[in-house]
């Protein structure tokens, strides 16, 4: 039988797994293994200490069970009430000394705290407790990763503690003995020696606390590690333990996410209103839903990924950060309202509309999380932004005829600051011009936009003013005029302007303080634009070259002295 080369692969897959599985099952095998044999060889090494320990907690335990035993002999044989009261409380506190002995012998023979072993008790249904047992497992968790740090401390202090007590007791039990040595009362003598008795208890008490102290702050000091190895150790645990339900749930979040962008892609695709230009409202409606059922489809299949794994500790982690994004984006719904408006175009801004966006003016053209916005005289002439950008921008129709720029790549221009040039470039971010001669100057788009450019590429006119003198008063209005025009075109003709010109005219333009003003007016077609300043100046040579023809005299600013008589 022929297997299909899917099935094959499927296959292939399991049995890699299933050896992996395998492997992972044998390499933890031989490293618990391992783990016993070290365990094992550090018992063998402390079993001395260990058993000292536990002949004094054996002694001590037994001498409370004495002294109980006999307590209660008094107790029954005393017919007195305060007596009674009183061996009643002696024997109260020697049975918790007996069960506080009975509990560190185990402690110290097995290595273990056997309140580990003991079950919490069940509580009625309360809403406040319910959200501490959501957080519960990751203060726990927390108080693990701190458990060891702790416990030395509070190992320290009690060691301390119970030494500073002994020589107290050493004290009293030493000045107890002096004074049995010096009276001479029966009577007192037989009462110290039931104070020393007490003494010596408390004193063997405190020296047995102590030793159990000791060794249990022996027991921790021997894995003593530095911070970064702790460190280390603590974060191969967590992702050996957490490692693979992070990695479960966050290919589930994918994976769901991107299959209902498949279904979104689908649904567009088979439905021709998607791919419309005006979209109806409807269909603006649908997308928002699908996007918001994407989000929280991929959420609660990650959500439900740590459930079923039954990690409480990220799960805990994973709800109370979605509580905090949803409290934290309370504060937003106004701002996010407007941007829903925005996606259903039923904003500020609308799509096929103009706006003005960093000084710029763009057309709309899909409103979307991410919008596009398109202006056709830059390269590039689309650019994408997010929602929130457009939330405080209106938009406008489009004019009839109404340019995007006031120039194009290749065309000449003036700027306010007089600089000329050729645009080489225009971006939404810069625009770029080279001078004549082959210097570049760069501007920000909103700068160039601000200098008003000129542009001399789609035809410009040139003026250009030349007095003559007062003595030709007669004919500067009529005749004078008309000569130099037909001179000053008969010059352009001549050095291959002509076919550019489009209009020439001179008129005559004031009367100054020592001359008689005539002005040229010249309109060239864009085709020229590169020679804005030659032609400039040519026709100052003109009006030079006509006045010396015709002898037109050029007058200069004078100066009249008057003398006083």
């Amino acid at each position: 039988m022929i297997v299909p080369r899917s099935k094959t692969f499927v296959l292939i897959c399991l049995l890699v797994l299933s050896a992996m599985l395998q492997a992972g099952n044998c390499c933890a095998a031989a490293e618990k293994s391992t783990e016993a044999d070290k365990n094992k060889a550090e018992i063998q090494s402390t079993a001395p200490a260990q058993a000292e320990t536990l002949v004094n907690l054996l002694r001590y335990k037994s001498e409370l069970d004495t002294q109980i035993r006999i307590a209660r002999n008094k107790l029954k044989s005393s017919s007195h009430l305060v007596d009674k009261e009183t061996l009643e409380e002696e024997i109260k506190e020697m049975q918790a000394q007996l069960t506080h002995v009975e509990h560190n012998f185990v402690k110290v023979a097995t290595g273990l705290d056997i309140s580990v072993f003991n079950e919490e008790e069940q509580h009625d249904f309360v809403w406040q407790e319910e959200i501490e047992t959501l957080v519960r497992p990751l203060l726990q968790e927390l108080k693990e990763m701190t458990k060891r740090p702790r416990l030395i401390e509070r190992l320290k202090s009690r060691v301390a503690y119970f030494e500073s007590k002994l020589p107290r007791a050493d004290e009293a039990v030493t000045n107890i003995d002096t004074l049995i040595e010096t009276s001479d009362s029966p009577i007192l003598k037989a009462e110290l020696q039931k104070l020393r008795e007490n003494f010596v208890k408390r004193r063997a008490d405190i020296s047995n606390q102590r030793d159990v102290a000791r060794f249990e702050l022996n027991e921790l000091m021997k894995d003593d590690q530095s911070f970064f190895e702790s460190t280390k150790k603590i974060m191969a645990v967590f992702f050996k333990s957490r490692g693979k339900n992070i990695l479960i749930a966050m290919l589930a979040f994918a994976g769901v996410f991107l299959l209902f962008r498949l279904i979104d892609r689908g649904i567009k695709k088979l439905h021709p209103s998607f791919m419309t230009r005006e979209r109806p409202f409807y269909i603006r409606l649908i997308e928002v839903l699908l996007l918001f059922l994407t989000v929280i489809a991929a959420t609660s299949a990650s959500l439900f990924t740590l459930y079923i794994s039954g990690d409480w500790f990220l799960l805990s982690i994973a709800i109370i950060f979605i509580i905090g994004a949803l409290w934290t984006a309370r504060e937003g719904f106004t701002r996010y309202y407007e941007q829903v408006k925005l996606i259903l175009n039923l904003g500020s801004a609308r799509e096929g509309e103009r706006i003005t966006y960093n000084g710029v003016p763009w057309m709309v053209e899909s409103l979307q999380l991410f919008c596009k916005i398109k202006n056709p005289a830059l390269s590039p002439s689309r650019i994408r932004l997010p929602i929130a950008e457009l939330a405080e921008v209106n938009s406008r129709p489009l004019g009839n005829n109404e340019p995007w720029f006031p120039c194009n790549a290749g065309d000449w221009v003036i700027l306010a600051d007089g600089v000329r040039g050729k645009v080489i470039s225009q971006s939404p971010d810069t625009v770029e011009l080279i001078q004549r001669g082959g210097a570049y100057v760069t501007y920000q788009t909103t700068d160039f936009l601000g200098l008003t450019p000129k542009n001399l590429s789609r035809n410009f006119r040139l003026k250009s003013v030349f007095g003559v003198d007062y003595a030709l008063q007669e004919n500067s209005t009529a005749a004078i005029p008309a000569q130099a025009k037909e001179f000053i075109s008969g010059r352009l003709v001549e050095e291959g302007y002509g076919k550019h010109l489009l209009n020439l005219n001179v008129e005559f333009e004031s009367a100054a303080a020592s001359s008689l003003n005539m002005v040229i007016i010249a309109d060239f077609s864009g085709e020229v634009a590169e020679l804005y300043g030659r032609l400039e100046r040519a026709l100052q040579r003109y009006s030079v070259e006509a006045c010396t023809k015709y002898g037109w005299n050029i007058p200069f600013n004078q100066l009249v002295v008057h003398r006083a008589e």
